[in-house]
């Protein structure tokens, strides 16, 4: 039982016209047949991942930098920043944290947020110093009191005394001196 008609296919894999022996003949050569057969397995151990893909590409990323309190990493993902200078950030204090254990630092949004306020704008008025008749100079402050060149310094600096220079000497008022050592000269 011969048939004698043909019947012109396009193969589903390569796309060439051929002459089929069947009607139901989907594939010019047994190779075309076995490189569809392998793309079908592929695809389907691929569909799974695919679809993991898709879904992931697909959801919003949940935005954790419009909560109140951020980690340190959320932190430094808003201020396009790494983690360590979210931490010098913190050290310096410039922004308030809290330990919440060894490994859990929360930043509060607000602080954060404070960083790029613009400080008020303070009038620094300069101080005046007093007549270099009314001042003590360093070398003399020291023969007077008998103290040494750094204990006058860190005295200074300790009780936040106003000292000024003029010319080749630092002077000091003698009053805030007298005051410290309770000297009535």
């Amino acid at each position: 039982m011969s048939s004698n008609f043909t019947v012109n296919r396009l193969c589903e894999q390569c796309g060439t016209v051929f002459v089929a022996k069947t009607t139901v003949t989907r594939f010019c050569s047994k190779l075309c047949n076995k490189r569809h057969y392998k793309a079908k397995e592929r695809s389907q151990k691929m569909a799974p991942m695919d679809q993991v893909l898709k879904k992931v590409l697909e959801a919003k990323p949940e935005d954790q930098t419009v909560a109140e309190f951020l980690t340190v990493k959320n932190a430094a993902k808003l201020l396009r920043a790494s983690d360590k200078m979210v931490y010098h950030l913190i050290n310096i204090g410039k922004i308030h944290a809290v330990n919440l254990s060894e490994r859990k630092t929360l930043v509060r949004r607000s602080d954060i947020d404070k960083i790029f306020e613009l400080p008020a704008v303070v009038e620094i008025k300069e101080i005046k110093p007093p007549p270099i008749s009314e001042c003590y100079h360093m070398a003399e402050a020291q023969e007077i009191f008998k103290i040494s060149e750094s204990a006058l310094f860190n005295l200074i600096k300790r009780h936040k005394l106003f000292k000024f220079q003029e010319g080749w000497y630092t002077y000091v008022a003698k009053s805030d001196l007298n005051k410290i050592f309770n000297t009535e000269l």
